[in-house]
């Protein structure tokens, strides 16, 4: 197993960048602006609770809008999740709407340290103190990312979901030991879960089939059929009611052309200057999109970059999903932790620059935004896509598709990654090994 450095110059400037996070996600919105403080929104966590109120009360899911008693004004919202999801959050409402936000943060910053070790430990490190210090840091740092921080102001699952699929990864990869097949054989439930709660962790499928793990593809499929029995089962209207068409419906709460978008749909969008892109133009350019991602990461799992492989898969499914606001882009935190991976097994200080750069272009930077609701311009905390203001046209348009060009720049680097290996096998005669990734 692999040791992360205990040496000052790796551990200081990680702790320096977490209180630095932290404070940044805690002041950086003006607390005169409302809604826009780390906890007080939590709007995504409300529309859950009033799903799994509706299943308890007999009203339909998907007729017209949601809505309950609150304390805060929240609009009327539509209830978008399959059926299974209503009552995979019953649970909420068995608790008072302020303890209800309490432990769905902590829930949510709990999963965000757990997916770095996770992630961690699919890079092979042991799992000693060191591991566990570096995790906390990271998991600080992270809040400061705005797919992060945006995923806690909502009250948003994306965490959970990338959690229950990363689990899925590692249960595929249990080694020989006592148990080791019984946990094996559980792989696929976490990813059929999450497909039965929000439909584009099916994506996922695709990448257990490509590289080989067809038990996983299996069970996380016959687990997914389960959770629509359980809908049809139970709430028998609303599924039928969801899976006869509102599955199908197209309506969304914004055009195609918002920054927020950042998706292939937004890009094109944005690039031809009108509102909804072209269906047509869409679905080629998605299917393009997902194929090159799927394949490239399927080489990259053959090459022993498993992880960066994975986390590839995950940025390809927000990049061709019709509409992917920027806290779908969670996956950029096992990218981070690869990232951070290679700077220390490569050991040269130019590979810092990575980890850096991502973080640079998804942090939550602090902008003044004007608002007609605002008596004056606010600062508030956005991701780089929003930036706004007087800049050159070409900057603007960097900015506005900055995650998808994070995904082009993953796919192609990590296309480079793999040709790399296979020259230096061919070159040396050995086997095939990773530069500086999986074990």
């Amino acid at each position: 197993m692999r040791s992360l450095p205990t040496t000052l110059w790796f551990r200081v400037p990680l702790a320096l960048l977490a209180l630095a996070s932290v404070v940044a996600v805690l002041r950086a919105p003006d607390e005169r602006t409302p809604w826009w403080g780390l906890f007080q929104n939590l709007l995504d966590v409300h529309v859950y609770r009033w799903g799994a109120e509706a299943v308890r009360s007999g009203s339909p899911l998907y007729e017209g809008l949601l809505w309950g008693p609150n304390e805060r004004f929240y609009a009327p919202m539509p209830f978008t999740y399959p059926p299974f999801s209503a009552l995979v959050f019953q649970p909420l409402t068995m608790v008072s709407r302020p303890l209800m936000m309490a432990g769905w943060t902590v829930l949510t910053l709990g999963l965000l340290y757990l997916v770095i070790r996770m992630s961690f430990r699919a890079l092979d490190y042991a799992p000693d103190r060191v591991t566990r210090q570096t995790s906390l840091l990271l998991a600080l740092i992270c809040l400061f990312l705005e797919p992060v921080r945006t995923t806690i102001w909502l009250g948003q699952i994306n965490i959970l979901l990338l959690a229950l699929v990363l689990a899925d990864h590692l249960l595929s990869r249990a080694g020989p030991g006592v148990g080791a097949g019984r946990w094996r054989r559980l792989a696929g439930i976490g990813t059929g879960l999450a497909a039965g709660i929000k439909l584009t962790p099916a994506f996922f499928w695709a990448h257990w089939v490509l590289t080989g793990r067809w038990r996983v593809a299996v069970v996380a499929v016959v687990t997914f059929g389960v959770t629509v029995a359980l809908g049809f089962l139970l709430i028998p209207d609303d599924a039928v009611r969801y899976w006869s068409g509102t599955v199908l419906e197209s309506s969304r709460i914004a055009q195609d052309s918002v920054v927020s978008n950042q998706s292939v749909s937004g890009v094109i969008a944005r690039l031809a200057g009108v509102d909804d892109a072209p269906t047509a133009v869409w679905f080629a350019l998605a299917t393009l999109a997902a194929v090159a991602g799927l394949v490239v990461a399927a080489l990259a799992h053959r090459a022993g970059h498993q992880l960066l492989g994975l986390t590839l898969v995950g940025m390809t499914m927000s990049m061709v999903s019709p509409f992917s606001w920027g806290h779908h882009w969670v996956w950029f935190v096992p990218l981070l932790v690869v990232l951070v991976h290679r700077a220390v097994a490569g050991r040269r200080w130019y590979l810092w620059l990575l980890p850096l750069l991502l973080w640079a272009a998804a942090a939550t930077w602090v902008q003044s935004f004007p608002n007609p609701a605002f008596p004056d311009d606010r600062w508030v905390a956005m991701g780089l896509f929003m930036l706004g203001g007087d800049i050159p046209p070409v900057i603007f348009a960097l900015c506005t598709n900055i995650y998808p060009l994070v995904w082009l720049t993953v796919t192609v680097g990590t296309a480079v990654l793999v040709i790399r290996g296979r020259r230096t096998h061919r070159a040396t005669g050995g086997p095939l090994q990773p530069l500086a990734d999986d074990g």
